[in-house]
């Protein structure tokens, strides 16, 4: 049958917002037992108003072991991050969502223990119990109080838990934050990274080791790190002893070993430019393990595209495995056997799931657990990494981003147009996204819509040099690659220009709004989600782990005055520019946001609409910083679509 002649934009598809709402869980962690070789996967259910909880994983089946009245999910940073671990005997500790608490979960029989009794103020996360004496366990601890003026406190600090009295002491504190607290294999030593601000976790954190002393003061002696000038993810012990970290001293994440004495780069030929780690906005990252003392795979980052790899640390060579995974995020590897391990990551044409991988001939997977329903493969548009020049910027060189068509089998466009394209700006502004499938991309690129996701500077996965673009210049220069993007899309035939739109989430929905009043002429429309209009106000009342994140993106290493950087934050605000947008907004808000308050879009609102300009706003009730509702989702796609249709077709 020929395909239907319709107009871009307006083709049926059978990827619907009800696909995205309820046919689809997320994966955020992976923990193993090597000696019974079970599986446990970590599962947000927007079905279920986004509770987390742990399944089994038996071949093609999974097993719920988590009872129904518990949330596996953590707060620390807000973000979240490493909300369960496997305990030596078997069982598996988390922490529960929202009253906290640690407990043990035997998942066989669904029966668990309390070990830290529940309080409101004090959460907890990234255990890891330590290999002889199993009573200890290392937490990272987050404690929020308010002073004598009623203002908030939080406390960041490095814990042992004695769980058979569910004592907890502080092993480490003074500084503003604390990750990857490791116990050695013999249990002596401990190792972590720390860092205060106004770091941030990527942009300068150190690895300090210190000898075990149950309950006690840890001293720590520093390996490696520097505050503001190297960035250190994911220490952890060889199984002989020696500590392994992931170090941005060459300009790239690249693996180290500490011998006692020194550290060693490991140097990988052909991989000097690959990312071994990745921007730790979440605790407990997994992105490499140990299969035996002299080997490791782990996944490399390179032009925003993740593999896995097989290293041999005897001759410092590798191997690619080639399976069919570019993106790996969170926790996403757990050990097995010496020749299998269990991993969460994206196709370029499969959704995110959970696998087995089995290297004991030619590498192979299994897939244990996918997180959406299957979709035609004449629906998937497969994005094209493009290079472009930063026409708007005033300094030279590319940025980068990932191109997909439209692309459906049952329609054809008009001969002689183009289609509209939609911008997507990613959160962080530190981060990147990767060319893997994602149902929400192909939902418009199934309706006709060009869809275009942009690595702009200070992006993670091509580089410190690429991250410190941004260092100074957020609210211009990736606003600046966007533009550029467009530009160089609609000069090369691909998309109509005169039917741009710009959406984002978080960073992403500043960028949206500086988007409209930096480069007015470019778009047709946006819409923010949980954006920033404020730098000022987003400053001043957000939560402590990013309260100081802006200083570096807007003020880079400048000291400057209050005065003088009040009025950098008023100029690299929405809000006190709107009279010069001239495409209609659209702001999406959770009300319980706290990361960026509800406040940033309802003084938005109010401001364009003393104005006399187009904005529109709907705040959904009990959601925070991202959609965790089936209902959310659902309605945030249907306002959305409705709003391009009017504003773009």
């Amino acid at each position: 049958m020929s395909p239907q002649v319709a107009p871009y934009g307006k083709w049926d598809s059978p990827i619907t917002a009800e696909h995205l709402a309820t046919g689809s869980i997320q994966l955020q962690g992976v923990q193993a037992n090597p000696s019974t070789r079970q599986i446990w996967a970590l599962e947000s259910r927007p079905a279920e108003n986004g509770r987390s909880t742990i399944v089994e994983a038996m071949g093609e089946e999974t097993r719920e072991v988590l009872p129904p009245q518990y949330s596996a999910k953590s707060t620390i940073h807000e973000y979240g991050g490493a909300a369960f671990a496997l305990h030596p005997n078997g069982k598996l500790i988390f922490t529960n969502h929202p009253t906290n608490g640690v407990f043990l979960l035997d998942p066989n029989i669904g029966s668990v223990e309390t070990i830290v009794t529940p309080d409101k103020s004090t959460r907890f996360a990234d255990f890891h119990v330590h290999p002889l004496t199993h009573e200890w366990i290392l937490a990272i601890q987050e404690t929020h109080t308010v002073d004598t003026c009623g203002k908030p406190v939080v406390t960041n600090v490095l814990v042992a838990i004695h769980a058979a009295t569910g004592q907890v002491s502080t092993v480490a504190e003074g500084a503003d934050f604390y990750q990857h607290p490791k116990f050695s294999p013999d249990g002596k030593q401990v190792c972590w990274t720390q860092w205060n601000h106004p770091d941030m976790p990527w942009t300068g954190s150190i690895l300090y080791l210190a000898q075990w002393l149950p309950g006690a003061l840890l001293t720590g002696t520093i390996i490696s790190g520097q505050a503001r000038v190297e960035s250190i993810c994911q220490p952890r012990w060889s199984p002989d002893g020696e500590i392994f970290f992931v170090s941005d001293k060459t300009g790239f994440w690249q693996l180290y070993r500490f011998d006692g004495a020194q550290s060693h780069l490991i140097n990988l030929k052909g991989l000097e430019s690959a990312e071994f780690g990745v921007r730790e906005f979440v605790l407990g990252c997994c992105t490499y393990i140990f299969m035996d003392k002299n080997t490791i795979v782990a996944s490399v980052t390179q032009n925003a595209t993740s593999n896995l790899v097989l290293i041999d640390l005897k001759t410092n060579s590798w191997t690619d495995l080639v399976l069919d995974i570019v993106d790996i995020q969170r926790n996403g590897l757990a050990f097995l056997t010496p020749s299998s391990f269990a991993v969460i990551g994206s196709g370029l044409q499969s959704p995110q799931g959970l696998y087995e991988v089995n290297m004991s001939g030619q590498p192979f997977m299994e897939l244990l657990r996918s997180t959406e329903e299957p979709v035609d493969e004449s629906l998937i548009s497969e994005p094209q990494h493009i290079s472009f020049p930063r026409t708007y910027s005033n300094d030279s060189g590319s940025a980068h981003c990932w191109f997909a068509p439209p692309k459906n089998s049952d329609f054809t466009a008009p001969k002689g147009t183009l289609p509209p394209l939609l911008v997507w700006m990613h959160g962080g502004p530190t981060s990147h996204v990767c060319p893997s499938f994602a149902a929400k991309t192909l939902y418009w690129t199934s309706r006709g819509y060009a869809y275009v996701i942009v690595n702009h500077v200070g992006s993670t996965g091509y580089g410190r040099a690429y991250r410190e673009l941004l260092d100074g210049a957020w609210g211009e220069a990736d606003i600046a690659d966007a533009a550029s993007c467009v530009s160089y899309l609609a000069a090369e035939g691909l998309i109509d220009k005169d039917r741009v739109g710009i959406v984002g989430e978080s960073a992403g929905g500043y960028a949206v709004m500086q988007a409209l009043y930096t480069h007015p002429d470019v778009w047709a429309s946006g819409i923010s989600l949980y954006g920033i209009s404020s730098l000022a106000g987003f400053a001043e009342i957000t939560h402590k782990f990013e309260s100081q994140y802006i200083i570096g993106l807007v003020l880079g290493n400048e000291k400057v005055t209050d005065e003088v950087r009040d009025a950098i934050y008023k100029k690299r605000s929405a809000i006190y520019h709107a009279d010069r947008i001239k495409a209609p907004l659209l702001l999406l808000q959770g009300d319980v946001d706290t990361v960026v308050p509800v406040s940033q879009a309802t003084q938005m609102e109010e401001t364009m609409k003393k104005l006399g300009k187009a904005v529109e706003m709907t705040i959904f009730k009990d959601e925070g910083h991202g959609w965790h509702k089936s209902e959310t989702i659902r309605a945030s796609l249907q306002l959305q679509i409705d709003f391009w249709t009017r504003t773009l077709l």
